[in-house]
């Protein structure tokens, strides 16, 4: 084949690239046709979604507007009426209207916006309305059309007030005696606080976990100057109020089938010692139960007594101390220490601690798998002899071999091994008790509120207050697992404990928060 001449060869290469170009030319517009198309696709949802969420905000205004009787029925519709020009309605300061009569003020509507929730209804409501007297734009005349509404969160100052209490004086026509009308409740005779004041501060200081010098601030602001032995001298008279109910809730607690219970620390100043006394709080919790107690010291004295003629199971630490004060009872152990040293063994013998914590998560799977299942009783106690006892014979045989191995007294996994081995049997007593938890997480949970506490106020201001602070606490926290208003409960309380004690004449079992609680329930139905 002949070759082109050099003419069409040239002509040939120019087409070859303008056809080039014109393809990249091509691709490129399909290309910004496509994001198009994307970007109308999105659109086009997005309007979908506004139409669909308009349609249902107005089928939702429709109903409240009828609920409120806003409204004609559906069945009857009446056409709006048409705009009057802006010159011929003057404003007028009356709610809004329309021309026909009806109120055009829209009901509040729940704004979803962003995942927001509206407050909710029970809150007391203060209105503000605000009014447009000429046009934005030019400033003349407008005719009201409607009111927008939104409802939004405020807060109002707490401030102490002062009560004023005016009792009649009366004599007696035929004998001449004087009567005088009675106080209400208070909690002492001639008292300057009432009971609502005293419950106030009681829970200031161990629900909101306040310190007091922080409290008698805040009443500084507002002009209170009150000394701090004044504010000491309440939470004692509070602390003797409460101690009676306080000690029920510990006869309640021994009479279950178990208790939890754990210690912590807690600095108390003593006279004559130069620095803080590092004193021991204990609690003790079922359930809604919470109960706590200070010893000067972490012997084991204190807690014999406690606990003596208790015939249940005690849920605690391995410690000698707890072995040591109740060596008559049956003792279970918390599974979750070997498997927390077990995590912390991790970073030194990874494989063979993830082993260990295999075996003690299954059990923890099969209590999760229990509770979906809602096992109680017999039927608990049958699923755990079932399936957990078989996870227990592979730890036990894992635990074994790690032993055998002889590891170093410093290896971790080997003294969990070993101290798992000394206390197998209370480490595994819930296999045979449906009602013991497989840790003492419940107690322990309990001193995050008092850790708080202690952090904030540094130490207890003497061993009496040390012993306040443990009834007061005890209290608190049962009535917040009972799901009672703190300072209602304490109010209802040192009002039935007060002056008028006994003539309201309520026994201690029937001042419990469970019993408030009831009492709210009755009146509510």
């Amino acid at each position: 084949m002949e070759p082109l001449p050099p003419t069409w060869q040239h002509l040939f290469e120019e087409l070859r690239t303008q056809r080039a170009e014109q393809a990249a030319q091509l691709k490129e517009q399909s290309r910004q046709l496509a994001s198009l198309l994307s970007q109308l696709d999105t659109i086009s949802k997005m309007l979908r979604r506004r139409e669909e969420q308009n349609a249902r905000l107005e089928r939702e205004n429709r109903r409240l507007r009828r609920k409120l009787g806003l409204d004609e029925p559906e069945d009857d519709p009446e056409p709006d009426p048409p705009s009057p020009p802006l010159s011929d309605q003057p404003v007028d300061a009356s709610p809004s209207k329309s021309p026909s009569g009806k109120s055009m003020s829209k009901p509040c509507k729940p704004h979803r916006r962003g995942g927001r929730r509206v407050p909710p209804r029970h809150l007391p409501e203060d209105q503000e309305h605000h009014e447009v007297c000429a046009c934005g734009a030019c400033g003349g005349k407008v005719w009201r059309k409607d009111v927008e509404t939104s409802r939004h969160y405020t807060v109002v100052k707490a401030y102490v007030r002062c009560q004023v209490v005016e009792r009649e004086r009366v004599v007696c026509v035929d004998c001449g005696t004087y009567t005088t009308a009675q106080m209400p409740p208070m909690p002492v005779q001639r008292a300057l606080f009432d009971c609502s004041f005293l419950a106030w501060l009681v829970t200031m200081k161990f629900a909101l976990l306040v310190p007091l010098d922080r409290v008698r601030t805040h009443l500084a602001s507002q002009g209170i100057q009150l000394a701090m032995s004044t504010l000491v001298h309440l939470i004692q008279r509070a602390a003797t109020l409460a101690k009676a109910i306080d000690d029920q809730h510990w006869d309640h607690l021994k009479a279950g089938l178990y208790i939890a219970f754990d210690g912590t620390g807690l600095k108390t100043l003593i006279r004559g010692q130069d620095k803080a006394w590092d004193g021991y709080l204990e609690v003790y919790t079922r359930g809604e139960l919470s109960v706590f107690r200070y010893d000067l010291t972490k012997h084991a004295d204190g807690l014999t007594a406690r606990l003596d003629g208790y015939k249940g199971t005690l849920l605690c630490d391995a410690e000698s101390r707890n072995r040591a004060a109740a060596p008559n009872n049956v003792m279970a152990h918390c599974l979750a220490h070997p498997l927390r040293k077990l995590r912390e063994a991790e970073k030194v013998r990874p494989q063979r601690a993830a082993q260990g914590m295999r075996f003690i998560r299954a059990l923890y799977d099969l209590e999760e798998e229990a509770a979906r299942a809602r096992l109680r009783g017999k039927a608990l106690l049958m699923f755990r002899q079932r399936r957990s006892r078989r996870v227990l014979r592979r730890l036990r045989q894992w635990l074994t071999g790690v032993v055998a191995r002889e590891p170093p007294p410093s290896d971790p996994v080997g003294k969990v091994a070993r101290y798992m081995l000394k206390h197998w049997s209370g480490l595994t007593r819930f296999v045979d008790d449906p009602d013991l938890p497989l840790d003492n997480n419940e107690s322990e949970r309990e001193f995050q509120r008092h850790a708080k506490l202690r952090y904030a106020s540094l130490f207890a201001g003497s061993v009496a207050g040390a012993h306040r602070w443990a009834v007061l606490l005890g209290i608190v926290r049962t009535t917040q697992k009972c799901g009672v208003d703190v300072q209602a409960y304490l109010t209802w309380l040192f009002e039935h404990q007060g002056t008028h004690r006994d003539q309201l004449g309520r026994a201690p079992a029937d001042l419990t928060p469970m019993a408030y609680r009831r009492l709210l329930a009755d009146r509510a139905a």
